[in-house]
């Protein structure tokens, strides 16, 4: 995982690089102060897997926006490893419970070097706070009966991040960012694994985002 995002983040300090200077345009084009409100829908790759995301945007001041962004994704024990039978059947030695978490991420974002950097590359930092809400549903039950059966717990931690938007025009643009969320269970006890209580439900996420500016 750190290799991985090592070399991401390499990959777009190239991109930075190599097109600074590609396609200049006009800085009210990028960054209209008609658009004071805009959207996105995503996925990200986390040390849970994957999840998808999507995130509503009010500008505060040039390059600086309030975010809100609502995620779901699934959960699970960095110790747990899935096998599959002779006919294809999934195992997981211990599992106990299937867990899901669904994170409201509260925060600013702000496009650092804007004036700086020509072309339709910036550049951004972003952080803020992350209630979540976590909920589970027992693992020996088929995966929609076992709803039947869920019960919830909750989460608040905190998460910042880097990235890069890439503004393709005055109404779409395309962004990736690296975060990191440190979310505790504030809650009734999480289990992934039997006798294994899950502590924090944060962790690396790697986002990338269609935006409707």
């Amino acid at each position: 995982m750190r290799v991985f995002i090592v070399s991401v983040m390499l990959v777009l300090f190239q991109f930075t690089s190599a097109f600074a200077q590609v396609k200049p345009v006009n800085k009210t084009d990028i960054n209209p102060a008609a658009s004071n409100n805009n959207w996105a829908i995503g996925m990200f790759y986390s040390d849970n897997g994957f999840g998808l995301s999507g995130t509503f945007s009010s500008r505060l001041a040039r390059t600086t926006d309030l975010n809100f962004k609502l995620s779901i994704s699934g959960v699970t024990d960095n110790s747990e490893v899935e096998y599959y039978d002779y006919y294809g059947n999934s195992i997981i030695r211990g599992k106990e419970n299937r867990v899901f978490m669904s994170t409201l991420s509260i925060g600013l974002k702000h496009n650092i070097f804007f004036d700086d950097i020509e072309g339709n590359f910036k550049p951004l930092i972003k952080g803020g706070i992350a209630p979540t809400l976590i909920f589970f549903s027992p693992y020996s039950k088929t995966f929609f009966d076992s709803f039947k059966y869920a019960q919830t717990s909750y989460g608040l931690g905190v998460y910042g991040g880097v990235g890069i938007e890439y503004y393709e025009s005055k109404s779409i643009g395309l962004g990736i960012t690296f975060e990191y969320y440190y979310i505790p269970v504030l809650g009734p006890d999480v289990y992934s694994l039997k006798d294994k209580k899950i502590t924090n439900v944060g962790g690396v996420q790697i986002g990338f985002t269609f935006m409707f500016l």
